[in-house]
């Protein structure tokens, strides 16, 4: 009688860390890695950027700058929803994004 396999063991889940609970210089981490590729280029492709000014729970406060400061994108809050639905699908669905 043939030998059964051993049942595969399911693959490691990577653990999701509880966004609010990092300290502020880890949130900054994770957000700017969430923004290197898609946003930071894009907006710099244009002239312009954004900085984080504070993090308070899943509030992130934005400051724009360059040519983001007068852009209507930026002023009519497209580009900050859009940044807002980047950071909510890679880094915690929770977080809100508000401009000083």
């Amino acid at each position: 009688m043939p030998k059964k396999a051993a049942p595969k063991k399911p693959k490691a889940v990577k653990k999701i860390v509880d966004f609010v609970k990092l300290p502020v210089n880890k949130q900054v981490d994770v957000i700017n890695e969430a923004l290197a590729e898609e946003v930071y280029m894009a907006l710099a492709m244009h002239g312009g950027g954004i900085e984080i000014m504070d993090i308070k729970g899943a509030d992130v406060f934005i400051k724009y700058y360059g040519a983001c400061v007068g852009c209507p994108f930026a002023t009519d809050g497209s580009e900050m929803a859009y940044i807002e639905k980047i950071l909510q699908e890679k880094v915690d669905p929770r977080i809100r994004v508000k401009t000083v």
